[in-house]
């Protein structure tokens, strides 16, 4: 009995330690955005002359967006194809795509930044969305292979004997068993590409296409004053509470995703 209470102490209290190194650096943030100038450096950054917040917000939205759907849809379709269908070198295809989660994304700007630019792509939307999907999607291809794989192939197998082909076997029969793996991927796809600084700040130029993370960092000048520090903390602070507020909102369904596929059924 004194075993157990020892090990829920020390569980929760690395819980504890957990917890407060994670939200350390949102509290020095929020401090520093108030510590001069007060709750008036919230509404510099809302009413910015150099940029617009809320357009700046709408363009992280879209680029946000468009990828979370874009990857839902390609990690939801080779997922099927990983877990269910048999074909010529499936494993090795598979194994060939999870070595390339090994690769750091800066060792691809480079050949990325050439590439874009060659295509005509570079200060468009579409020349952020892509990279945006190929470095993220492979991840969420994993979860949703697992999660196709705990799924009992015997559902295959009745669809086929209702003569339901192989995409409507998936679209009518898998995807409606799939919310949660689905909601998960979506949900994670779009916080990874709200946060991405490094590819806008790389490949988009026009001060009207940058999405909040870029546009935050007009706010930084070399000589800075005590006020305008805490308008840029208030910036940083101003552009996380989106993606908070859509992580709340869909924390049932990260928890019901978590889960999907660690069982075989």
């Amino acid at each position: 009995m004194r075993a157990r209470v020892g090990v829920k102490v020390i569980m929760y209290g690395v819980l504890v330690v957990m917890t407060a190194l994670w939200l350390y650096p949102i509290g020095i943030a929020i401090y520093k955005s108030l510590a001069v100038g007060g709750v008036h450096n919230y509404e510099v950054v809302l009413n910015h002359p150099v940029f617009s917040y809320w357009h700046a917000i709408g363009n992280s939205f879209l680029l946000a967006g468009a990828s979370a759907l874009t990857i839902m849809v390609i990690a939801s379709l080779g997922g099927f194809a990983f877990a269910k269908l048999r074909f010529r070198g499936r494993k090795v295809l598979y194994n060939a795509l999870l070595a390339c989660l090994a690769v750091p994304i800066a060792a691809l700007i480079t050949p990325l930044f050439f590439t874009i630019k060659s295509i005509g792509l570079r200060d468009t939307y579409t020349g952020v969305i892509i990279p945006l999907v190929a470095f993220n999607v492979l991840m969420m291809l994993m979860l949703m292979r697992n999660h196709f794989e705990s799924l009992p192939d015997e559902l295959i197998e009745a669809a086929k004997l209702d003569g339901a082909s192989t995409f409507r076997t998936f679209r009518s029969v898998l995807v409606p068993l799939s919310g949660p793996a689905l909601a998960n991927v979506g949900v994670l796809s779009f916080v990874y590409s709200w946060n991405e600084y490094l590819l806008p700040t790389l490949l988009i130029r026009s001060p009207e296409r940058f999405p909040v993370t870029q546009a935050i960092s007009l706010l930084q000048f070399d000589r800075m004053s005590q006020e305008q520090i805490s308008q840029m903390y208030a910036g940083l602070i101003l552009m996380t509470i989106p993606s908070i507020i859509v992580y709340l909102f869909s924390q049932r369904y990260l928890q019901a995703g978590v889960t999907a596929g660690a069982v075989k059924a």
